[in-house]
């Protein structure tokens, strides 16, 4: 018994102190109302150009990005209001840009991949050049 239970106590030490992969990216969107009466909108995604990794050390994947955001933060925010201004539906600045954070890369992918997606009401602008953590 003693010996299962030293067992399980190993494990969970590997565990957490084994690396964990992390999937990020960061979006703000902006939304025009067109046509009020007939509920017509325009919506403008300002997203990363892809879903970026990261690899932490015995921390959740959402303290680590945060904690690494700290200090791109006025670079990234930077880049996102420089592109926001460009779009009449984005008048008020980007204060606050949190990154969305995932631990499975095919969760990740899904999530962008419909962000990405453009339609008539939707129009997707893809930032170049941001930051990585």
């Amino acid at each position: 018994m003693i010996r299962g239970l030293l067992v399980c106590l190993i494990m969970t030490c590997a565990a957490i102190a084994r690396a964990q992969d992390c999937y990020y990216y960061w979006v703000h969107q902006c939304i025009e109302v067109v046509d009020a009466s007939q509920r017509q909108l325009q919506q403008y995604v300002l997203i990363s150009p892809a879903v970026n990794y990261l690899q932490t050390q015995g921390q959740q994947c959402s303290d680590a990005v945060s904690e690494r955001q700290q200090v791109i933060s006025a670079e990234l925010l930077a880049r996102f209001n420089q592109a926001a201004s460009e779009i009449s539906a984005c008048q008020i600045p980007v204060s606050e840009l949190p990154a969305r954070v995932y631990d499975k890369p095919h969760q990740a992918t899904w999530h962008y991949n419909r962000s990405r997606k453009a339609s008539q009401q939707k129009t997707v602008i893809p930032l170049e050049g941001l930051p990585i953590l």
